[in-house]
């Protein structure tokens, strides 16, 4: 049995970064997924398998901290 591939999660409002740290992940073997804001993640189907968050703490609308906060709040607790 092979193990699932690790993503990493971006949500950042700046699509230049968004687009960078993607290339980036990937080239290192990542799977990557961005979103543009926290609303948009928050309202994505659940994440399965091994995953981690790059939040952008300042955000229009829910900033990273806040976004944290949320899913905790939510019982998810993804690092």
């Amino acid at each position: 049995m092979t193990e699932p591939e690790a993503t990493v999660i971006v949500v950042d409002d700046d699509a230049s970064v968004r687009r960078g740290l993607e290339r980036l992940l990937r080239a290192a073997g990542y799977r990557a997924e961005t979103y543009g804001s926290a609303e948009e993640f928050l309202a994505r189907p659940p994440i399965v398998g091994p995953c981690c968050l790059v939040l952008d703490v300042r955000m229009p609308g829910q900033g990273g901290l806040d976004l944290y906060q949320t899913l905790t709040k939510r019982g998810e607790y993804i690092p």
